[in-house]
């Protein structure tokens, strides 16, 4: 009896599993997205995030499209680009509100140093032979000035520089004396026409002193 054999099996070889290619774009859109994150809140550097965050939504719209790629970077790119970028232009629009305000405040205050102001200094009285003495504060400086055998009534007039808040107390003074004539005798300073030092004294050599702050 013969030996029957059956034909083998024809042999197949296994392949090797296809590798999963990745998503170049998604990788792109994520480091971009973490370089718009970090970079959102440095003045200046913010404006290159929002570019920065633009691209890279861009980029994950694009590899989100990609069929057969990995998705998931795509999606953090996406929400971190998106997020670093709204973050950036919003504290663009702050900073940018603050440096005007300052800019703003820095030129109010720099006109309000430049205003000119009068400071008028009168004396009354009936003396014919009174001596006065009166300072003015301009530009951080202090002078004085005095007048001898002043027939009243007299007044004086000076033009400052400055803002009000510089106008500070001490600023502008005032002293008149009677002489061997007169009796009563009043001393008065005016700040842009508000008087802000008035004083008022009586009898030979009687002397009124003035000091004012605006």
């Amino acid at each position: 009896m013969s030996e029957f054999n059956a034909p083998a099996a024809p042999y197949h070889q296994s392949s090797a599993p296809e590798q999963r290619r990745g998503n170049g774009f998604g990788v792109a859109a994520l480091i971009l997205g973490i370089l718009t994150v970090v970079a959102f809140a440095i003045p200046f550097v913010n404006y290159v995030a929002i570019a920065t965050g633009v691209v890279g939504i861009v980029l994950a719209i694009i590899g989100l499209t990609r069929k057969g790629r990995p998705h998931g970077t795509s999606i953090a790119g996406l929400i971190l680009s998106a997020v670093g970028a709204i973050l950036a232009i919003i504290m663009v629009v702050v900073y940018s509100a603050i440096f005007f305000a300052a800019s703003d405040a820095v030129d109010k205050s720099n006109k309000a140093a430049a205003a000119e102001h009068t400071v008028s200094y009168t004396v009354t009285g009936d003396s014919t032979d009174s001596t006065i003495n009166y300072s003015t504060y301009t530009d951080n400086n202090s002078g004085s000035e005095e007048v001898s055998g002043a027939k009243l009534p007299w007044t004086k007039e000076e033009k400052v520089t400055g803002s009000s808040e510089g106008l500070k107390f001490n600023s502008f003074t005032l002293t008149a004396t009677n002489g061997t004539t007169g009796n009563e005798i009043t001393c008065e300073i005016k700040v842009d026409g508000k008087v802000v030092a008035s004083k008022k004294s009586s009898g030979q050599y009687a002397s009124a002193l003035c000091t004012g702050s605006n």
